[in-house]
């Protein structure tokens, strides 16, 4: 059986250190941040979509506030502390390092928990959207550079599967 595909790119900026890496990425540094949401569904809603890209964006972008303009750290990393004074932009990632293929598993679980099937969303603008029974989150792919990306995807049981790899 086939299927359709939808897919919402967001910017973000933030930055991040790698305390494992043997060079300049053991340095803080930032990025400018491309995450793109797939969504797939064996079937389209009354409305001949998978979903509608507003209530994608809108879920999307509340889950991204919290890491645009921040500095992602490991829970593990020694210089921790070192970023308390700016606590309220540090995101500890407790997965690892936050290398963008962390990054991408990390939003894809967020993402996930926050779309779900039959929900009711909510604009700013007030407008409600119903997310149709039939889509699922398929992958998040985040580009750390516009020729650099990693995406992540689980299985759900649907017969086709999130590409799990990066360039």
């Amino acid at each position: 059986m086939g299927f359709f595909r939808i897919a919402k790119r967001l910017e973000i900026e933030s930055g991040h250190r790698l305390s494992k890496h043997p060079e300049k990425c053991r340095f803080p540094h930032g990025h400018t941040r491309t995450i793109e949401v797939v969504l797939c569904a064996e079937s389209l809603d009354g409305n001949d979509m998978v979903c509608d890209y507003k209530a994608l964006k809108t879920v999307v972008e509340r889950e991204l506030e919290r890491f645009d303009h921040a500095m992602l750290l490991a829970a593990t990393d020694p210089y921790r502390e070192s970023f308390a004074p700016f606590a309220e932009r540090v995101v500890v990632l407790e997965e690892g390092d936050p290398t963008t293929e962390v990054l991408a598993r990390h939003l894809f679980h967020r993402i996930a928990a926050a779309f779900r099937p039959g929900m009711d969303v909510t604009t700013p603008g007030g407008a409600v959207y119903r997310v149709p029974a039939s889509v699922r989150l398929e992958r998040v792919r985040v580009f750390e550079t516009p020729s650099t990306w990693a995406e992540y995807g689980e299985d759900q049981g649907t017969g086709h599967r999130g590409q799990g790899t990066g360039e």
